[in-house]
């Protein structure tokens, strides 16, 4: 399940996804969750904005020549920080 913070956190009547009805009617259905957390918009926001404008993976964005050494450094935080929630997701295979 993702959880995108975009527009502010995820939550419904003040309580959070994993108290809302909908997820305890489906738990057993859910994996995990990976948090897609809020960030300053100028910076980290602007710059995964303009990764996805462009149609880019994070390789793509951290291995070419179109982001800054900072926007790069940013990204490279929100990847690791997704990729460790996924990696924590007890998948079965």
């Amino acid at each position: 399940m993702w959880l995108n913070e975009y527009f502010g956190p995820v939550l419904h009547h003040g309580a959070p996804f994993k108290e809302m009805v909908v997820y305890k009617k489906h738990a057993d259905k859910v994996h995990g969750s990976v948090a897609i957390v809020r960030r300053t918009a100028d910076t980290f926001g602007r710059d995964v904005e303009d990764m996805i404008r462009q149609k880019m993976t994070f390789e793509e964005a951290l291995n070419g020549s179109g982001f800054t050494i900072m926007a790069k450094q940013r990204l490279r935080v929100v990847q690791r920080e997704l990729f460790e929630q996924l990696d924590a997701i007890p998948f079965v295979q």
